[in-house]
């Protein structure tokens, strides 16, 4: 179609090679850009209204663990499912034994290697304290002697400044536990700079100041430290202190840290496992209920279908150190999220080829962590 305009009126960025000349007019019949300077700045415009377009962000996965004891070994079955459906999982966050799930993951183990680890004489040692002889001190030991019976006698008052302890400070012997976490945890403590956002998975560890009443979210520091005093359910584990607190189980305060992902994380979708109740009435002869009853807060266990999904697991007849259960939990996890994989995915749409925590993603997730292998 032809247009036409007046020649002084016609823009110097536009020529046209083929024209019908009248007196003071002419007719373009193409036009041609030509002009560099204007092309400049036309490339300047497109580049501004290419900063003004919204940001594209990929969408981000949060995962949060509930503490409970054995339980909580189902959250490994979970992760399990996820991985094998390509399922992402950019944050996690976790208490007590969600915690401990929670930080292997954001470490960089993978489901195997969990299963490794949770099964070892080592893991069984944490919970039982059961000290190996390899690291009872020599001099701990009683030396070696013919005598048949020694008796020694002192004059002074060796009494004087004893001060009488009827309880012991925990049930379980914390010393094989603290050798372990070193060992354990110390790799990924260095590689991040005690910054779990550096994490191969960012992580959140939730303990309880129980003098101040209150949750501590847990960012920075020593991971074995964090994952340590997250574990330290009173009187069951000596609690450790972090920055002059005293610091005891996660879940005294926040069981099921939702509020902890959603306000620091920001993802679009949160997966939630919770894996135990808010305490119910303590019967008579039940001393480890009357004793959560006393210190565990209510916990708020819900998940609002505006954040995320939400997976709950009622159990009855597991006890807090019945780890000896791997199996039966793990595939209880695994198969719940495989029934609702179908919801899942209908949520999250984002994919990694689970190849990439099997072959690439390897080396990475070995600057975190110790090697794991079966014996």
């Amino acid at each position: 179609m032809l247009s036409k305009a007046s020649e002084s009126s016609f823009p110097a960025l536009f020529y046209s090679e083929k024209r019908l000349e009248t007196k003071n007019s002419f007719y373009i019949w193409s036009g041609t850009y030509k002009d560099p300077t204007s092309m400049k700045h036309y490339l300047y415009i497109l580049f501004l209204l290419f900063l003004l377009l919204p940001p594209i962000n990929a969408q981000k996965v949060g995962l949060v663990l509930s503490g409970g004891g054995a339980k909580g070994l189902t959250h490994i079955g979970i992760i399990r499912a996820l991985e094998e459906n390509g399922i992402p999982i950019d944050y996690i966050a976790g208490t007590s034994m969600g915690a401990i799930v929670g930080s292997l993951y954001a470490m960089g183990y993978s489901p195997d290697e969990m299963e490794v680890l949770l099964k070892s004489d080592d893991f069984k040692r944490w919970y039982s304290g059961s000290v190996e002889e390899k690291y009872i001190y020599y001099f701990k030991k009683n030396p070696p002697t013919p005598e048949f019976i020694n008796i020694r006698i002192s004059l002074k008052d060796s009494l004087k400044n004893v001060k009488p302890q009827f309880l012991p400070t925990s049930i379980v012997d914390p010393i094989q536990m603290n050798i372990v976490f070193l060992q354990l945890f110390g790799q990924a403590t260095a590689a991040s700079k005690a910054n779990f956002d550096s994490l191969y998975v960012p992580f959140r560890c939730i303990a309880s100041d129980v003098y101040n009443k209150r949750a501590l979210i847990l960012k920075k520091g020593d991971l074995g430290d964090a994952v340590r005093a997250s574990m330290s359910f009173p009187a069951m584990f000596k609690p450790i202190e972090i920055d002059s607190i005293l610091a005891y189980d996660g879940g005294i305060y926040n069981n099921f840290p939702v509020n902890v992902m959603r306000d620091t994380f920001h993802p679009d979708v949160i997966i939630g496992s919770a894996v135990s109740a808010n305490p119910g009435k303590p019967k008579e002869g039940d001393i480890m209920g009357q004793l959560e009853n006393m210190i565990m807060q209510k916990t708020d266990y819900s998940l609002p279908d505006s954040l995320g999904i939400l997976m709950t697991f009622k159990y009855d007849d597991v006890n807090l150190m019945d780890f000896q259960r791997f199996d039966e939990l793990h595939d209880i996890g695994y198969k719940r999220t495989i029934e609702m994989m179908d919801s899942i995915k209908s949520r999250i749409h984002r994919r990694i080829s689970p190849d990439k925590w099997k072959l690439s993603d390897w080396r990475i997730r070995a600057i975190y962590r110790i090697s794991v292998s079966k014996e």
